[in-house]
């Protein structure tokens, strides 16, 4: 039997049951089953527990206990409800049901001895390895080809979104699903019987993947990214995808478990009752049952084989990276940083005349509008940011700060699918009175491309700021109010560097040692020390202003050698180091061998040298052992050990806005690495 009815299945060991959810029934049965007898991975589930998961809870849907378990585990804070808590042994049941489909293997008939050999680089007669016959599944969508940063805003599924008819606050309690774009044809089914030749003159990718396919197995994932791509992937009139199902044991004659699998993607695939054929394809492309595809180019030449990961990095209409082939991706990974220079439409993929409305369905904006102030796009995960990036777009009300916030989804941590991670967006922007922020409807390319741009923090929340004035894209604005506070608005790396410049040119090595009325030398002819006044020292000299703290003088041997090399013997006369103690205690001996070098040394004083550790450090960079070179102006040239150290002669300018940087990345604040600061 292909399956059975919920109400036959609510009997159990001969005992009937209430009419409840059948999966929980069902896996409250093979729990009973296990308590009493242990048995391996093969005899832990019955038939009909499979069988009820592969529509409950397999691919393309989310069962209820892991809507639940979202619910309650991530989204607590906005979801109050505890009517419905999760189920901790169907979730675990869901994660042992994932573990099973990972451990089954295809074995292929002994008569599949003759398939063709698939390699990169070799031609391949597509038309005879597939057949004569596809099915058509979700293809009637509009076609046309994608431009740089067209990322076909608002297509990827018209039944998702603020501009589809949401209704803020409801929420379903049913399986949910990753909807395919929505089908103009009378077939139930949204299927098509088509002819081979479709493929003829077009790029080919044939994806063999095990049926059904649950979220939590090694699969899913690349399953989950496949199909979300697959519908951006079918509005291209030169690019054709076809899913060649491997059914799993037990499901080799359920036809409604290929057809619930393909319902969640835009494709063609090898008819069901073609058993035969598909079992020769999967066997000439090397399946061992995890995903893999094939793409050939439309002279039939193998391009690529292999997992189809590259689309948990890129959406498929990402311009850049088609036809996602190893040469088309090293463009994509290496354009993240050509990103930040775009502007608002740019990177949206929209133009000027596109429209952006509320949540509440009471506002609207052009993006030619929106692009003239500055945005902040918010990438919703998990919420977790939610709280506080209200409290940055309050803030900057209070003060008049400008900034306009976007809501883009980025359902890909939690594997959820886009319609339901909207619901729960708008549901928790609801529960915060948050309905007037512009809401921009999921769209996979996107909300990959700015997880791409976020290298370092992938999938998780972020703030992107986007600046009219210099076009520019910085998707580290949460990092930076965390870390630098609301008077560094707007809240850009640039904007950092730049504050942060202002104000080390705005000092003067006189006011920084200031508090030392004289400095203190050894004379060349003895080993007394004599006070030489600060004016005296500074006068038209260029001076390395030399950090340290007592127990950690790791420059100091460096130091010397450079400063015995390349300055005392021929630029002595006019360049000086001046060291000065940052650290507790008095002066000792080490400070007199400091002195024996022919360096100037102020007296130590923590009161003296912790004013100067104000002044000179930023509070985010605690003090620490340094070189600062200053030009006879008294303005800071190089902030830079080792560039002050490879320099052979004065003056000593650096990249000042870098040097800031590399400071800041130093004291934690790694995302300051990810900027040419040179273009400043």
């Amino acid at each position: 039997m292909e399956e059975e009815s919920a109400s036959r299945l609510a009997a159990i060991d001969g005992r009937e049951l209430i009419q409840v959810d059948p999966v929980q029934l069902d896996l409250a049965a093979d729990f009973s089953l296990k308590r009493r007898r242990p048995s391996t991975l093969d005899r832990a589930y019955s038939d009909r527990t499979l069988r009820l998961l592969a529509t409950k809870a397999s691919f393309p849907n989310v069962s209820k206990c892991v809507q639940q378990n979202i619910k309650f585990a991530v989204l607590d804070t906005f979801f109050k409800d505890t009517s419905e808590l999760p189920d901790p042994r169907a979730i675990g049941k869901e994660y042992k049901i994932g573990s099973y489909f990972d451990t089954e293997r295809p074995v292929y008939s002994e008569s599949l001895l003759r398939v063709p050999n698939v390699e990169v680089g070799t031609q391949l007669n597509v038309l005879e390895l597939l057949g004569d016959t596809l099915l058509g599944f979700n293809l009637n969508v509009p076609n046309f080809q994608p431009t740089k940063f067209r990322c076909y805003a608002g297509l990827c599924d018209p039944n998702m979104g603020a501009l589809w008819g949401f209704k803020p606050g409801k929420h379903s309690h049913n399986p949910q699903r990753i909807q395919p774009p929505r089908s103009r044809t009378a077939c139930k089914e949204n299927v098509n019987i088509e002819s081979t030749l479709i493929l003829k003159g077009k790029y080919v990718m044939i994806c063999c993947v095990y049926v059904p396919s649950i979220w939590c197995s090694t699969n899913g994932p690349n399953v989950y990214h496949t199909a979300l791509a697959s519908h951006e992937l079918a509005r291209r009139d030169d690019f054709v995808l076809v899913v060649v199902p491997m059914m799993r044991e037990g499901f080799t004659h359920s036809r409604s478990a290929y057809l619930h699998f393909l319902s969640g993607f835009s494709c063609y695939a090898v008819p069901f009752h073609d058993s035969r054929r598909r079992e020769y394809i999967c066997s000439a492309l090397g399946f061992g049952g995890k995903i893999k595809v094939m793409i050939l180019d439309p002279s039939l030449e193998v391009r690529y084989h292999g997992s189809p990961c590259m689309f948990q990095q890129f959406g498929g209409a990402e311009h850049d990276c088609f036809p996602f082939t190893p040469e088309r991706l090293n463009v994509g990974v290496n354009c993240h940083f050509v990103l930040q220079d775009l502007s608002l439409n740019e990177l949206l993929g929209l133009s000027d005349t596109d429209v952006l409305c509320n949540i509440s369905k009471d506002a609207r904006t052009t993006i030619s509008e929106l692009k003239q102030k500055f945005v902040g796009i918010y990438v919703c995960s998990d919420f977790r940011s939610l709280e506080e990036v209200q409290e940055v777009h309050k803030e900057c009300r209070r003060r008049k700060y400008e900034l306009e916030i976007v809501v883009v989804g980025c359902p890909f941590d939690m594997l959820l699918p886009p319609k339901l991670h909207e619901d729960l967006i708008i549901g928790a922007l609801a529960s915060l009175k948050l309905l007037g922020w512009w809401f921009y409807p999921f769209n996979n390319t996107l909300s990959l491309r700015l997880s791409q741009m976020r290298d370092l923090a992938r999938y998780e929340e972020g703030l992107f700021i986007v600046d009219p004035i210099e076009k520019y894209v910085d998707p580290y604005g949460l990092q930076i109010i965390t870390d630098f506070g609301m008077d560094y608005y707007p809240f850009t790396r640039r904007n950092v560097v730049k504050k942060e410049l202002q104000r080390k040119m705005g000092l003067r090595l006189s006011s920084l040692l200031l508090p030392w009325e004289y400095l203190c030398r050894k004379r060349d002819s003895s080993s007394s020390i004599v006070e030489v006044s600060l004016t005296e020292v500074l006068k038209n000299k260029i001076v390395v202003l030399y950090l340290h703290n007592k127990e950690t003088k790791f420059l100091a041997d460096k130091l010397a050698a450079w400063y015995e090399k390349n300055m005392k013997r021929k630029h002595s006369n006019f360049v000086e180091v001046v060291v000065v103690s940052i650290g507790d205690g008095s002066m000792g001996t080490s400070d007199e061998d400091l002195m024996d070098k022919g360096w100037f040394v102020c007296r130590a004083d923590p009161s003296k040298s912790a004013k100067l550790c104000d002044e000179y450090f930023h509070p985010l960079c605690a003090p620490h052992e340094t070189l600062v070179a200053f030009g006879e102006d008294g303005r800071i040239q190089s902030m830079d050990p080792n560039h002050i150290l490879e320099s052979q002669f004065p003056p000593f300018h650096g990249n000042l806005p870098e040097q800031i940087a590399r400071q800041f990345d130093c004291a934690g604040s790694f995302y300051m690495r990810r900027y040419d600061y040179s273009l400043l």
